[in-house]
């Protein structure tokens, strides 16, 4: 009888494990079910964060991103350390872009049209360094940025490099206030806008000329309501370069009349710096 015994425990001991088995599995489904779900979740949460952007400029549609304009002026020729050092520092000034930041280059030339297209006009797609492996795809954004952004503005500094005429007029004031007109005002509230010119600043139209008028003068003109122009909120940057034979227009009386330009046109900061050459 005892045998008999021991025989009919060894079916519990199959349950047992046939139940423990069962067990275990529902609690690997659970997990990989839980896991699952965490990944749609993320997803789907990844996915309603996606802000829709223009195509062409990589701008997001809302208007929400913040502007760096950067105004070069081709009115004179440059020397080759000069053609250095200015593409340095427009490159630098990419370099410095924000993800989403949109970038405008423009140039001065002899004249302003009703309409100033910029050279070109794209928002940082930024290089993929922070993007999710999982979520995200670094190399696309990568050839984004390389398309859009680095290949366009090393042609136009090329061309810019090859390039070396003088034009007979340069319409600083003119070119200043038709950027802002068009792609300053009217951004959307809260947007940052940060401006660089490189330039000489030897204004010369038939209007007013450097040459011929006295700026000691110029705030008692009729010609400074012509060109004013508000630009609160702007931060300048002026990269001041030298011309042969004008280097009176680096002193101190022209250096602090452009200041006092942009002061007066409502920039809270005008920093001053000089291009080498």
């Amino acid at each position: 009888m005892a045998r008999i015994n021991r025989d009919k425990r060894k079916p519990d001991s199959k349950r047992g494990k046939k139940k423990n088995g069962n067990s275990l599995a529902i609690i690997i489904l659970s997990i990989v079910a839980v896991l699952f779900g965490l990944i749609i979740y993320t997803y789907v949460s990844v996915s309603s964060d996606v802000i829709p952007r223009d195509k062409e400029t990589l701008c997001r549609i809302d208007g929400q991103y913040n502007k760096h304009i950067i105004l070069l002026d081709v009115t004179g020729a440059y020397s080759l350390i000069q053609h250095k050092t200015i593409r340095q520092a427009i490159e630098n000034n990419v370099a410095d872009l924000a993800v989403d930041e949109q970038l405008q280059l423009h140039f001065i030339t002899s004249s302003v049209s009703d309409v100033v297209q910029p050279l070109m006009k794209v928002c940082n797609p930024g290089q993929g360094e922070d993007v999710d492996a999982f979520f995200g795809n670094a190399n696309m954004i990568k050839k984004k940025w390389e398309d859009k952004l680095y290949r366009p503005l090393n042609e136009i500094l090329t061309e810019f490099d090859s390039a070396n005429t003088v034009a007979p007029k340069s319409p600083i004031f003119e070119t200043i206030q038709m950027i802002n007109n068009q792609s300053i005002k009217g951004s959307e509230e809260g947007t940052k806008v940060r401006f660089t010119i490189i330039s000489d600043f030897i204004q010369h139209t038939d209007d007013y000329s450097f040459f011929r008028n006295n700026i000691k003068n110029f705030w008692n003109s009729n010609y400074q309501h012509k060109v004013y122009t508000e630009l609160k909120d702007v931060d300048m940057e002026l990269l001041f370069v030298r011309r042969n034979g004008r280097e009176k227009y680096l002193g101190k009386i022209y250096l602090d009349f452009w200041k006092e330009y942009f002061t007066k046109s409502g920039s809270e900061s005008v920093v001053i710096k000089r291009i080498e050459g």
